[in-house]
C-alpha cells in the first residue's frame, strides 16, 4: 500500500514539475522544446518553474494586437503613397 501512494504521489509530482512544458504544448507554442528544456534544468528552482509558468501562460493578444497595429500602419502608409503619386 505504501508503494502504492509512493508511485501515485511520484506521478502527481512529475506533472506538475512539467505543468508548463504540457501547457506550452497544449497550446501549440513553438517555444515548447525550448521550455522543455528549460523546464527540466531549471525547473527545480522556485523561480525557474514560476518564470516557465508566466511565461507559457502570458497572454498572447498583445502579440496579436502588436501585429494587428502594423499591418493597419503598412496599409495607411500605402495609401498615402498612392495618394501622393495621384
Amino acid at each position: 500500500m505504501h508503494l502504492l501512494i509512493a508511485c501515485v504521489l511520484a506521478v502527481l509530482a512529475t506533472l506538475i514539475y512539467f505543468a508548463p512544458t504540457m501547457i506550452a504544448h497544449r497550446r501549440m507554442r513553438q517555444e515548447a522544446a525550448r521550455l522543455l528544456l528549460f523546464n527540466l534544468f531549471l525547473g527545480w528552482t522556485f523561480t525557474g518553474w514560476f518564470g516557465a509558468l508566466s511565461y507559457v501562460t502570458r497572454s498572447r493578444e498583445t502579440d496579436v494586437r502588436s501585429a494587428e497595429n502594423a499591418a493597419r500602419e503598412r496599409r495607411w502608409m500605402r495609401q498615402q503613397k498612392s495618394r501622393s503619386h495621384l
